[in-house]
């Protein structure tokens, strides 16, 4: 894939997942200035979590104050959260709002290889496991640390998450890109809870043991999770996940149009058992009355990372001078001064090596480290 058509996939890529995020963890916020918010609102602090802020900005006072802000967006693949299986976050996105410059966002690779803080010894290590070795805190404070921009606040969603909300609107019709089978007990083309999707085609048949197989038209929740979770049957492995993920999201963006669907306190107390945020329900509604514009389009920052093979797994590997452009970019949308990026892989260099095969990758076209 060349850099303009991998451009264009990331754009399109970020928009529907924020959207799909979004949608999840803003419903309440943009149909909330009546009396429907405040049946919801409830429910919505249910979701409210504190985090430990570990010298980054006082966020008590950044909304109050109307100034930039910026969130970070995780999706975990488990079902369910605080669960001892914590699983990782495949979906992470950083999303800052400005009320002058509107919404930018960027799409970090789950597969970007870093050396996590304090846990250096663990390299080579993948972004998405961050969550996994530690918590939500650190997870934002190795984004922010890497990027060197704040990460102020954080909205973490699970799969049960989509499932219930694909269920909530009354399933949605995705025509497959293409033909393959997915068991969601064995995460492979095998086992019970069998699905078969077939390219070109909304239809899919669906086996509870694995064997007798029943055909249906529309997706439920399961059958969701199902189509978008593949990637070792897919030949373009995660772009072509991520393009599953964006038909779902779109079908799920142009159903949940109508508000009434979703805004009701039973269905919002559902999804609140599977999201987590330190929004508190007074920073929704300024962020809703504040800052939302709908003449300012999201802008999607693109990130161009090389795949590399080290020790038998795949990666996504962040050339220095890109990273120095996704901060600068970040940086600028949140109105501050311009700055170096962050440390390299993230970790204290001293404390683990970088292969020689990676630093090629990190310094490519690079003429200040020669």
């Amino acid at each position: 894939m060349n850099n303009r058509m991998a451009r264009h996939h990331q754009h399109r890529r970020g928009r529907w997942i924020a959207l799909g995020v979004l949608i999840i963890v803003l419903v309440g916020i943009f149909y909330g200035l009546n009396t429907i918010y405040q049946s919801v609102s409830t429910s919505l602090s249910a979701s409210y979590t504190k985090v430990n802020e570990k010298g980054g900005r006082k966020t008590d006072a950044i909304i109050r104050k109307g100034k930039p802000i910026s969130i970070l967006l995780m999706g975990t693949d488990t079902g369910a959260l605080d669960r001892t299986d914590k699983g990782r976050t495949d979906t992470m996105m950083l999303i800052t709002v400005s009320k002058s410059k509107g919404i930018h966002l960027v799409s970090i690779p789950r597969d970007t290889m870093i050396a996590i803080p304090g846990l250096e010894s663990t390299f080579p290590q993948k972004i998405n496991a961050v969550y996994t070795f530690t918590n939500v805190s650190d997870t934002m404070s190795t984004i922010s640390k890497y990027l060197n921009v704040p990460v102020d606040y954080f909205a973490l969603v699970n799969m049960g998450g989509l499932e219930k909300l694909v269920n909530q609107i009354g399933g949605i019709q995705v025509k497959s890109p293409l033909t393959f089978t997915f068991s969601t007990a064995t995460s492979h083309d095998y086992g019970k809870k069998l699905y078969k999707f077939y390219k070109g085609q909304t239809k899919f048949k669906y086996a509870k043991d694995g064997k007798h197989f029943k055909t249906y038209s529309k997706m439920n929740g399961q059958a969701a999770l199902a189509f978008t979770r593949m990637r070792y049957e897919d030949p373009r492995g995660d772009y072509g996940r991520t393009e599953r993920q964006r038909l779902v999201i779109a079908q799920l963006v142009k159903q949940a149009k109508n508000p009434t669907l979703l805004l009701n306190k039973k269905f919002m107390r559902s999804i609140s058992e599977n999201l987590r945020t330190n929004l508190t329900t007074k920073d929704m509604l300024s962020l809703a009355t504040g800052y939302y514009n709908p003449k300012k389009k999201v802008k999607a920052i693109s990130v161009n990372e090389t795949s590399l093979w080290y020790q038998g797994i795949s990666f996504q590997v962040m050339p220095r001078l890109e990273q120095q452009h996704v901060t600068n970019q970040l940086r600028q949308s949140l109105s501050l001064k311009k700055a170096v990026t962050g440390p390299v892989l993230a970790g204290n260099a001293t404390k683990f090596t970088i292969p020689d095969a990676v630093k090629q990758v990190l310094y490519a076209n690079d003429s200040s480290s020669n």
